[in-house]
């Protein structure tokens, strides 16, 4: 069955064709089509509540592309995923009913939680269970409580989805805490390069927002697995890819250190400055600091002192429960 998924969220557009084949409870996906383009729809939503219209139009002309490819590609089922901005955004519901207006697209809000566990799966579809190792900071093993858990973290541009379980099955706790790269950067790094007092500001937020939305008795897991732009960025830079490779970047284990590296070299840097590293993809620029900063801060609250990248995310989770049937467009759609 031909599927393809939409991901609409806070700094991009993504689109996912694939093909589902395989036995009923055994699912493979086959993908044909993946691409990602920076549309900044959530750019300034933080402080106004609303969508902007720069911000809109430059949305729109993404999806009018991906609806005509929609078309030639022929899916049996697709489906648009609205997630962290058009959750906030007053005007979110009025834009989506333009776009399934427009463009034939049918769509879902997801909530925060719901978000957390596909990317749980997503995350979890590609990698076997024994690629993630799990070690504290000071180099010393997991306990054994921690061993059979995963932590999955999805860093998104208006928020984090944290979920926790084993690898290849159900997460058995999800939160979803907004703390996103661009709405951090909005907020607080209001300079270029940012200033002292801002950084520490940023962080002293962060950790009071991670800690408050997790409690202390889930802080245990065996090892992490990082999905979405911010990990593969920070892999891509550590790897010094001038173009991005996909096979280099997925299963690799990127250590505490190494972000700590990499937010020491992006602090005094201009947002130019960071865009002419190695790795650092057009439009993450100004938002890879607090991206890192975040993945840094969630690390540290659970104890690891490394994180797996994967690849694949929300996208392959959304499209094998779309094809399964668990997961179908809002009332009115």
């Amino acid at each position: 069955m031909k599927v393809a998924i939409v991901d609409l969220g806070t700094n991009t557009c993504r689109l996912f064709l694939a093909r589902v084949a395989g036995a009923a409870g055994a699912p493979r996906l086959e993908e044909d089509e993946r691409l990602t383009r920076v549309v900044r729809l959530g750019e300034g939503v933080d402080r106004r509540g609303r969508l902007a219209p720069a911000a809109v139009a430059r949305t729109r002309a993404c999806l009018a592309d991906y609806a005509a490819r929609l078309v030639a590609y022929g899916p049996a089922r697709r489906l648009l995923l609205a997630t962290s901005v058009l959750r906030d955004a007053a005007d979110g519901r009025a834009f989506l009913a333009a776009v399934r207006r427009d463009f034939g697209l049918p769509t879902r809000v997801l909530a925060g939680e719901e978000e957390a566990r596909l990317s749980f799966r997503g995350g979890t579809a590609l990698l076997p269970a024994d690629a993630v190792v799990g070690r504290r900071p000071d180099g010393g093993p997991v306990t054994a409580a921690a061993a059979g858990r995963l932590l999955l973290v999805d860093v998104g541009g208006g928020s984090t989805e944290l979920a926790v379980g084993p690898a290849g099955g159900e997460p058995s706790w999800v939160v979803s805490v907004d703390v996103g790269a661009v709405r951090l950067t909005e907020r607080f790094l209001r300079h270029d390069p940012p200033r002292a007092d801002e950084v520490a500001a940023l962080e002293a937020h962060l950790r009071r927002e991670l800690a408050a939305a997790v409690p202390a008795t889930r802080r245990a897991a065996g090892g992490a697995l990082g999905v979405a732009g911010t990990f593969t960025t920070l892999v891509a830079l550590r790897l010094g890819l001038r173009e991005y490779d996909r096979s280099r970047v997925h299963g690799h284990l990127l250590t505490l250190a190494d972000i700590d590296e990499a937010v020491a070299r992006f602090l005094p840097l201009t947002h130019a400055g960071r865009a002419a590293l190695p790795g650092v993809q057009p439009g993450r620029e100004d938002v890879i600091l607090a991206g890192a900063l975040i993945a840094r801060e969630v690390l540290r609250l659970f104890g690891l002192a490394a994180v797996r990248c994967s690849e694949s995310d929300l996208l392959e989770g959304a499209a094998l429960a779309l094809c399964e049937g668990g997961l179908a467009p809002d009332a009115g759609d």
